[in-house]
């Protein structure tokens, strides 16, 4: 909700937009790693088979979804001249690109696809997580995690940018680690107050060094921001249990589920209605009307698309592995007869 709230402000007047404590998304992101690493790590220890076919099966099918909203929208309907319209058109490959995750890789990134590139850094740790399992010391983990860190702290001083922007589409990968390794390390080594205390520093100094860019304006978004970092770091390694309230835990396990759809879809399709509905009619153009819109569409996606998929990547693939490999086997012996 906070990027959302805070992309308010890229798809209409300021005035119009949503109340935020900061207006920039990158600690959400950042939190959004540190979780990730945990989650992740939970994943793979708990069932480490079929880790990859869940992952596939989690992220795929909306990544795809986005992308196919905002082709249809700019190379079928043809819009333009919205919020979020390309300063150079894309060409089939960027679409390509960003459906199979690419950002990380290759300069595929297409404008009102622009929040995906933190789930092709994610990809890239989802990739590189069995190894990491395998890694029974601390110490490479831990210095990475300082390398990482170093230079995300030190990034402004090697170029005076936005770390995310278009063009850097390899540096967030390795400014990134670090924090998602945060979470890597929360959940093998919960309640380690030195690790904690010393992830803290490192967040607040990062926050310090590139102020600018987590829109560190005044004491109000300041202290959003570092206790955004705080509050997300003691949760992992301290795990707080869940509330008594039944109906309590169903509305956040829920919100969880459509954060997803929420991160990712909200951009093209803002996209494609600030290029045709809301261009035409721009009293229309609220953050209010674009919250409650991007909200409806995730949870749609969600019912529709999302979970119907994700069961079905649950599927148990050994029936299916056996049916076909009896077919096989009968097709050979049939050959053989003939012969």
């Amino acid at each position: 909700m906070w990027v959302l709230f805070d992309h308010t402000y890229n798809f209409g007047p300021a005035d119009r937009a949503m109340p935020v404590f900061s207006k920039s998304g990158l600690m959400a992101v950042m939190c959004f790693f540190v979780i990730s690493g945990f989650s992740i790590h939970h994943s793979i220890t708990v069932a480490p088979q079929g880790y990859g076919q869940r992952r596939f099966w989690r992220i795929f099918p909306i990544n795809a979804l986005a992308v196919g909203i905002g082709w249809f929208a700019w190379s079928v309907l043809n819009l333009s001249g919205g919020y979020g319209t390309p300063q150079v058109a894309p060409a089939a490959w960027d679409f390509i690109g960003c459906l199979l995750f690419l950002e990380v890789i290759l300069p595929v990134m297409i404008e009102f696809l622009y929040p995906a590139w933190s789930l092709s850094v994610e990809v890239l740790y989802y990739t590189f997580a069995p190894a990491l399992r395998r890694c029974r010391g601390e110490l490479l983990i831990a210095l990475m995690m300082t390398v990482s860190c170093g230079f995300f702290i030190a990034w402004p001083f090697i170029h005076d940018e936005y770390i995310a922007a278009q063009f850097h589409y390899r540096i967030p990968a390795l400014a990134m680690l670090w924090a998602w390794l945060a979470g890597w390390i929360a959940y093998s080594r919960p309640r380690r107050g030195l690790y904690l205390a010393t992830l803290i520093a490192a967040g607040l100094a990062a926050i310090y060094t590139q102020a600018k860019f987590f829109a560190v304006e005044d004491f109000t978004s300041g202290a959003a921001t570092c206790v955004a970092w705080t509050g997300t770091l003691v949760v992992v390694f301290y795990r707080p249990g869940t509330t008594g309230n039944e109906q309590c835990n169903k509305l956040f396990t829920y919100l969880g589920e459509i954060s997803y759809p929420v991160y990712l879809l909200h951009y093209p399709i803002l996209f494609a209605l600030t290029s045709s509905i809301l261009k035409t009619h721009a009293e229309w153009n609220y953050g209010i009307v674009q919250v409650a819109i991007s909200l409806a569409a995730a949870m749609v996606a969600y019912q529709y698309v999302d979970k119907p998929l994700r069961n079905f990547g649950r599927l148990d693939s050994t029936p299916l592995s056996s049916a076909v490999t009896s077919a096989v086997r009968w097709i050979a012996g049939r050959r053989r007869s003939v012969r």
